[in-house]
This record gives structure tokens, C-alpha cells and sequence, in this order.
């Protein structure tokens, strides 16, 4: 009977398996090469450095390659200056619209205001000294004159009215009144205020009564006239010569008479 040979197929498996092995590490398959389709540069897939980009250049050129052509536009600072450029010209066209329609629009040398009336505190006064309140007639057509200011006093019992000239508004004139039995020294510190606490100054005569000039001096002068009218003491004063006060002093009549 003879023995069994031993079999030499294990040995042979394991050096098919190392083979294999081998096989399979040392060559590339044919899904390993280079696929034609692919978008990978040649240059690259051949070993070559890429293709370099200048910085600065159009995107355009960069992207040539992929295809696209982009356009980047100008440089940033380029815009930049553009839009400076459009809003110095924007500001001097509305600098110059505004310029002409304020040379060509009218406008007033001076703004005039109504003159003011008087008669509401002659009226007050009246009522309460019950004393009659003389009022200069300069508000009349004709007369230069316009009432610009009037107050009402109560120690003592007094009113103030103010005039000026609508020919020379440097002419100032003011007419006041208190009843003559205010005490007297009372109406002597009321007298001494409206006159600027000026000195004698001679008399002057205004429809028969007789009326004591005052000067308080300055430049321009401060002048006044102290007198009587009815019930009155009346002192006409201001910026004016005497001869434009013993005017304003003339056209005093009672009110509501």
C-alpha cells in the first residue's frame, strides 16, 4: 500500500495570494489614469506648474480657462473718485439755484410795523383818576408821526405814550401824563424821571399857556417841555428840538370831547 503524497497546493495558494497582492500595488488600473473629461489643467496632470495669475488683472482672464468671462469692473479707487466727483458737482448746482432764487426773489429794506393805539389806556387812566386825558393828535392823515409804544403807570396814576416820525425815525417824542392833585412828592420824583432829571432851560408859549423847557444835554440831546393841560401835569419830551415838541404840545385835545 502505498503512502499519500503530500500536497504541494497550499504553498501555491499563498504565493498566488502574494502575487496578487503585488499585482494589486504595483500598477495603476485604467480607472486610475488620467480621465480625458476631467477638468484638471494638463498642465497640472502632466507635472507642469499651474499657470500663474497677475494680481490686479482682470477677473476675465483669470476665469478664461473655466470659461467665464467676468467683468470686474473698474478698480475700487476709481469709483471712489467718481462718486466724490458727483456729489462736488451735485452740491455747487444746488449752491447756484439757491443763489439765484435769492437774487431774484424781492425783499423788503425794512419791515414796518402798525402803529399802536393809544385809546384803550387814555380810556383806563380816565376811569381811574377821573381826571380827563389829554391825547396828541399826530395819528391824523397828513401827520408824519406814528404811536409806537404807550404803558399804563400806577404809582402814582400816570400813562406814557411814545411817537416817532415815519420821515426820520431818529426823532423820538413822548407825551406823559399824571393828575395834577398827585401828591406833591410824588409828582415831583414822577417829574424829575420824565425829564431825565434834566435843568432849566428857559420857557416856551403854546396856545396862550406858558410851558418850562428842560434839557438833559447828551448827544443826541434830550429836550422837554413841562406844563399843564386841563387837569393834567403834561411832560412832552424827547429826541427833537424844542420847536417839534411845542408842535407835539399843541395838538393835545381831551379825550372822548
Amino acid at each position: 500500500m502505498s503512502s499519500p503524497t503530500p500536497s504541494s497546493s497550499a504553498p501555491s495558494d499563498r504565493s498566488s495570494g502574494s502575487s496578487t497582492r503585488d499585482a494589486d500595488t504595483s500598477a495603476p488600473t485604467t480607472s486610475d489614469r488620467e480621465d480625458p473629461s476631467s477638468p484638471v489643467d494638463a498642465s497640472v496632470a502632466h507635472g507642469a506648474p499651474p499657470a500663474s495669475i497677475t494680481p490686479g488683472a482682470p477677473a476675465s482672464a483669470a476665469g478664461a480657462e473655466g470659461g467665464a468671462d467676468v467683468d470686474a469692473g473698474p478698480p475700487a479707487r476709481a469709483r471712489g473718485r467718481g462718486n466724490w466727483r458727483s456729489l462736488l458737482l451735485s452740491t455747487a448746482a444746488v449752491a447756484a439755484l439757491l443763489f439765484v432764487i435769492y437774487a431774484i426773489v424781492p425783499r423788503p429794506d425794512s419791515v414796518t410795523q402798525p402803529p399802536v393805539d393809544v385809546t384803550p389806556v387814555a380810556r383806563q387812566l380816565q376811569e381811574e383818576s377821573q381826571t380827563t386825558v389829554w391825547i396828541p393828535q399826530l395819528g391824523e392823515p397828513g401827520n408824519p408821526w406814528k404811536a409806537t409804544s404807550v404803558r399804563h403807570g400806577t404809582d402814582p396814576v400816570s400813562w406814557y405814550v411814545g411817537y416817532t416820525r415815519t420821515d426820520d425815525d431818529s426823532v423820538f417824542v413822548a407825551v406823559q401824563q399824571i393828575p395834577a392833585d398827585t401828591p406833591a412828592d410824588k409828582a415831583e420824583a414822577w417829574r424829575a424821571e420824565a425829564v431825565s432829571n434834566g435843568r432849566q432851560d428857559g420857557t416856551s408859549t403854546v396856545g396862550g399857556a406858558t410851558w418850562t423847557r428842560v434839557t438833559a444835554g447828551g448827544d443826541p440831546a434830550r429836550r422837554g417841555l413841562v406844563g399843564t393841560r386841563g387837569d393834567m401835569t403834561t411832560v412832552v419830551s424827547g429826541l427833537a428840538d424844542y420847536a417839534t415838541l411845542e408842535q407835539v404840545a399843541g395838538s393835545l385835545r381831551p379825550y372822548g370831547k
